[in-house]
Formats: structure tokens, sequence, C-alpha cells
């Protein structure tokens, strides 16, 4: 395409009957066309809960993965672990008490020279620059602030039935409410795995078209997208006739291959994850709803059963 010049290729839509899905499609665009074009993440934090010594390894991977691929600064956030979530703290008495607390003073320092030895191999083998950041002590508001100073921010997956309780799960909630999308990755997931088919969960909320924005540079790399819409009567004045087929344009103009699926059902979240699980999918994208004030986050009941439930990465955007 010569400077100055404005080319409009209109996306081709077709229907097959046989699955209920439309398909739209754009010629595909090399990745270099964007550079320059669209925003994409040049800081990212992962936090690391020192609790969870064994995520490590795959949130840092993943994270990195990304960092070498935008050429983004790749910060580590380690919260260590405090005396005060231990169920057992309490029954402390004397020489335990200090005993306890040496105990735990050890443990930080082992977490700080283990993930500085992750961040220094990582930074040698994918060519990234890395900065680890000693969060002790800090909660809530406190934690949230590394992932308002930053593009992306990345955490485990841990609203199962086996989540413990400590500051960083504690701060979670207000995490996602930084105003920068957060990637929840599940332990043991595949971070060699490329992004190349993404799940969008659309409802044609604000929060889900945060998401789809925020996604957009993998969404241009991925190679198949399929946007759900499970049209609900609360939201259908929203999805308009033809729910779900304005988003999916608006992806293709960028290049974006794009599945359009609407789903029937009552739980949006139950089919979304069988959605996903259907074309193996390598990423979820989708909004969270929360209340005004982010001390008082609550996710919806959708947002909250795939958090609950899902085994690949989701990208959450409010």
């Amino acid at each position: 395409m010569t400077q100055g010049s404005r080319v409009i290729v209109k996306a081709a839509l077709q229907f097959s009957l046989r699955t209920s899905r439309a398909i739209l499609q754009q010629p595909r665009a090399n990745a270099g066309m964007f550079e320059g074009h669209m925003q994409t993440p040049k800081d990212i934090v992962v936090y690391l809960d020192a609790a969870d010594h064994d995520g490590h390894q795959t949130l840092l991977q993943y994270a990195a993965v990304l960092a070498k691929t935008w050429k983004a600064h790749l910060v580590a956030a380690l919260v260590p672990q405090q005396p005060s979530y231990n169920r057992h703290s309490e029954f402390a008495r004397g020489d335990a008490v200090a005993a306890m607390f040496e105990l735990y003073q050890e443990r930080k320092r082992a977490s700080l020279a283990s993930v500085q030895a992750k961040l220094i191999e990582l930074a040698r083998i994918h060519g990234i620059e890395c900065e680890l950041r000693n969060c002790d002590g800090e909660i809530g508001e406190a934690l949230m602030l590394h992932a308002r100073h930053a593009s992306l921010a990345i955490l485990g997956s841990t609203r199962g039935a086996e989540r413990r309780e400590s500051a960083l799960t504690l701060s979670e909630d207000v995490i996602f409410a930084s105003g920068v999308p957060s990637i929840l990755v599940p332990s043991g997931w595949d971070v060699a795995r490329p992004v190349r088919k993404v799940v969008i969960g659309w409802n044609a909320s604000r929060e889900a078209t945060r998401a789809v924005s925020d996604a957009i540079p993998l969404l241009v790399q991925a190679e198949d997208v399929h946007v759900v819409v499970v049209p609900e009567a609360k939201i259908n004045r929203l999805l308009g006739e033809d729910p779900g087929t304005d988003i999916s344009r608006h992806l293709a103009r960028y290049g974006v291959r794009v599945t359009l699926d609407n789903l029937k059902g009552n739980d949006a979240g139950a089919l979304i994850l069988s959605n996903s699980v259907e074309i193996d999918a390598d990423l979820i994208v989708m909004g969270a709803f929360g209340q005004s004030k982010i001390t008082e986050f609550v996710f919806g009941s959708a947002t909250g059963s795939i958090l609950r439930n899902a085994t690949i990465p989701i990208l959450l955007s409010r």
C-alpha cells in the first residue's frame, strides 16, 4: 500500500446452516503491518506468590515469551509469605514466635534468590530486559499499582477449590480493577504453546469491548478467533438484530480471521468453556463486571464460572 492511498476491502460474510456459524475473513495481514499502527504492551508485570513456588516457572516463562514477542520490559513482582496468613501463627508462644519469624525470613530470602536466578536465565535465553520487585508488606491497592504502571498483568489462576489465602490471592480482585488487562495462566500450562486459537466471550458490554481492544495484539497473530455470543433478553438490545456480527466485522478489518458462534443456553460461562474445549483454544478473552469501588470488586456469574473452571489462560479486562 503506497503512502497516502486508501484501500477498503469488504469482508466476505458466509453463513453455514449446519453449524449456525458466520465466518468473516479479510486477507491475512502481515504482522509487520501493525507495527506503529497499534499499541503493543511495552511493560509486563507478572505477579508471583511466594506461597506457590511451584507455579513461578510457568508464569515467568509465559510472560517472557510475550515480552520477547513485543520487545517489552518484564517486571516480576514477588509477594512474600507473611506469618499472619498462617492459620497456626496465632498459637505460637515464646521462642516459637521468634523461630517462626526467622523461618519466614529465610523463606523470603530463598524466594528472592530463586526468582532472581530464573529472571537472569530468561533474560539470557530470550534477550529481554527483566526487573525483580520485592513486594514485602504490600497488599490491595499497593500491589495493584505495579499493574497500573504497566501494559499487562499476568497472574496464576487460583480461583479453584485449592485456592490458598495469601497477600496476593486477597489482592487479586483489586489488581483486576487496575485499568490494564490481566492474563490468568493455569498451573502446568504449556508455555511453549503459541496463541493460535482464541475464544472471545461477547455480550456487547463496556467490559467486553475493553477486553477485545486490549487483546488486539494477540488476535491479529492468531490463526482462528471465535466470537461466542449467548443472546439473553437483558442484553439483546446491545447485541442488535444480528448478535456478534458488528464486532466480528470490526475484527475482520484488522485482518483477524473470525468465526461467529451464536449459541443457545442459559449458562453463558459453561457454553464459552465448552466452545473453548471444542476448538482446542489457547486463550479466552472476556470482560469482568465490578462495583464502582475497586475495594468492592466482584465478578459476574459467567465470569466467575469461567475463572473457577477454565484450564486455559484467560485475558480479563474491566
